[in-house]
């Protein structure tokens, strides 16, 4: 990484980090002491799970600084903050050490397998942090609940991955990011519906109206956009909705606010309800991401397929009931006026020795192609090693052959040539 590149990023990501921080902070769990949601960790595990381990120093320094200054800002004891900080950090960073032992620095996941790995590993991460962290707080006397809530966990993991994904694609970027139109048209669209839903002024009673409706229906926008294969677009727009919904459970504002509920349940939810648009669209994404590689893939062979055979000398015929051939466009005969018209005079071309084997062929033919080598006349004299292929064909009005003659030209011939 260049030094102005190095410090540009290190800028921005600091400015995310301490507000993200600054927004989880508000809403703590008052028996585990610990926040419900934490984004910046989604940021700090993206990092090391991209660069290389001698370039986490001024991160994981910069990320623990972030959380202390801000843990402060909330009144919450120094101990408490360094706890947390420093366990969180160690877990990231060896669940960094055990992705790249498999699949290296500077590798984005993008098949399914993958994917599903990152996300096992996090989750099993964050339960074994928080179940250290929540021992270590007890053995040093804080009033804790030690009891672990897998789900509680789970909720807390998977709501900061599409960070974590996003700053993976972001950093993983080799070439210029050339922007799909149609992507970052349906993207923006779903961000300002996300936004709408949000921000709007929902009913208090219990009866159905059209923003339930619309917020069923808002789980569509992120398959829609997963359609495109597109992880880094998808991982972003899914990020902006993760922040979003949990800034707008905080100002009490949204489909998450129950004023019956306490404001960790309402973020809880949000944060759910973000976890809820991950997981499946990233799956979606990654498995279109592989069609679409698979079937650029098969294109080019495709292409290249085409381009051999156009380099070849292929000929063309289509032989109907009364002997009659029916040449395609490109055949060897084109440019000459000795074009055989029938099959026996095609036959004239073949050596003799090579004919009864072709007359066999010939009677044989099936719906599955035979091939025969042969020798063929140039019409200079000489003779040239071919392939003829037979097969019935279906497709037009009447029985009929459908034959075609690869033919390669002699080392003789070329010689003349």
């Amino acid at each position: 990484m260049k030094l102005k590149t190095m410090i540009l990023s290190w800028m921005i990501f600091s400015q995310i980090d301490f507000m993200l921080a600054l927004l989880n902070l508000q809403v703590r769990d008052v028996w585990s002491l610990s926040s419900l949601v934490w984004f910046p960790g989604g940021l700090l595990q993206g990092i090391l799970f991209a660069l290389a381990p001698r370039s986490w120093l001024l991160w994981v320094a910069t990320s623990l600084l972030i959380h202390l200054t801000a843990s402060q800002l909330y009144g919450r004891p120094v101990s408490v903050s360094l706890i947390f900080a420093l366990f969180d950090a160690l877990m990231m960073m060896m669940v960094a050490l055990i992705w790249q032992f498999f699949y290296g620095a500077m590798k984005a996941p993008k098949d399914i397998r993958q994917i599903a790995m990152l996300i096992a590993l996090c989750t099993i991460s964050g339960i074994i942090e928080r179940f250290i962290t929540k021992w270590t707080l007890y053995l040093l006397d804080y009033p804790i609940d030690r009891t672990v809530s897998l789900l509680n966990i789970v909720g807390y993991v998977l709501s900061y991955l599409p960070l974590t994904f996003f700053v993976v694609y972001l950093i993983t970027l080799k070439e210029r990011w050339i922007i799909n139109a149609k992507s970052a048209v349906l993207a923006a669209a779903g961000l300002a519906a996300v936004a709408i839903l949000f921000s709007g002024v929902w009913p208090s009673d219990d009866s159905i109206h059209w923003q339930h409706v619309a917020l069923f229906f808002s789980f569509c926008l992120p398959m829609l956009l997963a359609l495109s294969g597109n992880l880094l677009i998808l991982s972003g727009f899914l990020s902006l909705c993760a922040v979003g919904s949990v800034g707008v459970a905080l100002c009490k504002l949204g489909p998450f606010v129950n004023p019956l509920a306490s404001p960790q349940q309402n973020v809880l939810i949000a944060a759910w309800y973000s976890a809820s648009l991950t997981l499946p669209a990233l799956l979606c994404c990654s498995y279109s991401s592989a069609l679409a590689a698979r079937w650029q893939y098969w294109k080019m062979r495709f292409l290249l397929l085409k381009v051999a055979i156009g380099e070849v000398s292929l000929s063309q015929f289509h032989l109907d009931g009364g002997q009659w051939l029916d040449w395609q466009e490109g055949h060897r005969w084109c440019s000459s006026a000795q074009t055989p018209a029938t099959w026996p005079q095609l036959l004239a071309w073949i050596h003799c020795g090579d004919r009864p084997a072709v007359e066999a062929l010939k009677n044989a033919v099936s719906s599955s192609p035979q091939a025969l080598r042969v020798h063929i006349a140039d019409g200079k004299g000489g003779e040239n090693l071919a392939i003829l292929v037979l097969a019935t064909c279906r497709s037009k009005p009447g029985a009929g052959i459908v034959g075609v003659i690869n033919e390669t030209v002699s080392d003789d011939n070329l010689e003349k040539n």
